[in-house]
C-alpha cells in the first residue's frame, strides 16, 4: 500500500522537479503538501492505515519520512529524474550560458537556473537556500548579482509582449520594498493559473485598501497579466493568504534560438 503511493508520488510533475533541486529535508516538505491528497484517493484500499494515518500522530511522522526518503532516492537515481548534465545543449538566450562555477563565484558571476515550480519553493527562503542541487548560469547583465537571484524560463503568453513565450528571466528573492505595481512570482495556495494550470504565476501585483482611522486594511489583490486576452486573477481580504509572493522579476533576458 505505501509503495503504490510511493510510485503515485513519483509521478507528480512537481515533485520531480523538487527532488531535482532540492536536498532531501526540503523535499520531504513538498513531499507531505501531496501525500494527503494521495491517501484520501486510496482511502478505500485499506482503511485502517488510512484511519491511523490520519489520527496517529507518531505513526504518521514515522510513515511520512520513509515514504519521502524512498521517493527521493528513486527520483534522484538513474531510473528516477534525469539530471541533465551541464554540458547538454539547452535553448539558451545569448546572454545566459551554463557554467560550473567556484563557490566565491556564485552569485559573483553567476546565478542558479532552475524551473519555476522549483523556484516557488526554494526561493522562498533565500536566506536558507542550499545551492548544490542547482545548475548555474552566466549572466550578461548590468545588474548586480546577489543572493537570492536566479534565472527561470517563462512559458505563456499572459505577459506579452513584456515577457515573451519561452523567455528566460532574472528574478530576485525576497520582494523589496513595496510589492504594488511590480512584476511578480506568486505561489497559489489554493488555485492555479488558468493559462498553466500551475500553482505559480507571473503577474503584475495590484492591492486595493481601505482607511481604518490611522491604519488601512487590505481587501483585494489583483494579480494582472499585460496580454488583454487573459484574465486577472483576484483575491479578496480573505484570500489573501493562499498567496505567497515568492519573487520579483528583474529583468527579461531573452528567449533561446
Amino acid at each position: 500500500f505505501f509503495d503504490q503511493i510511493v510510485a503515485a508520488a513519483m509521478a507528480d510533475d512537481g515533485l520531480r522537479q523538487a527532488a531535482a533541486v532540492n536536498p532531501g529535508d526540503k523535499f520531504e516538505l513538498v513531499f507531505k503538501n501531496l501525500l494527503d491528497k494521495l491517501f484520501v484517493e486510496r482511502m478505500d484500499q485499506n482503511e485502517e492505515i488510512f484511519v491511523r494515518f490520519m489520527n496517529d500522530e507518531p505513526f504518521q511522522k514515522i510513515v511520512t519520512t520513509w515514504m519521502a526518503s524512498e521517493a527521493y532516492r528513486r527520483l534522484r537515481s538513474n531510473d528516477g529524474v534525469e539530471h541533465a548534465p551541464l554540458s547538454e545543449p539547452r535553448k539558451l538566450p545569448s546572454n545566459v550560458r551554463l557554467v560550473e562555477p567556484g563557490p566565491k563565484e556564485r552569485y559573483m558571476t553567476c546565478v542558479p537556473l532552475v524551473p519555476l515550480r522549483a523556484a516557488a519553493g526554494a526561493f522562498s527562503d533565500p536566506q536558507h537556500l542550499e545551492d548544490d542541487g542547482f545548475q548555474w548560469a552566466a549572466v550578461d547583465t548590468k545588474r548586480r548579482l546577489r543572493r537570492g537571484m536566479f534565472v527561470a524560463q517563462v512559458i505563456g503568453k499572459s505577459m506579452e509582449p513584456r515577457i515573451p513565450d519561452g523567455a528566460y528571466c532574472l528574478f530576485a528573492a525576497p520582494v523589496e520594498g513595496t510589492r504594488e505595481g511590480k512584476t511578480v512570482l506568486v505561489q497559489l495556495r489554493d488555485g492555479a493559473d488558468s493559462e498553466t494550470g500551475q500553482r505559480y504565476t507571473i503577474k503584475r501585483y495590484e492591492s486595493v485598501k481601505v482607511n481604518q482611522g490611522d491604519s488601512s486594511r487590505q481587501v483585494r489583490v489583483v494579480l494582472k497579466p499585460i496580454n488583454p486576452n487573459f484574465e486577472p486573477i483576484v483575491l479578496t481580504g480573505e484570500d489573501g493568504g493562499t498567496l505567497q509572493v515568492v519573487a520579483e522579476l528583474v529583468e527579461v533576458l531573452g528567449v533561446g534560438t
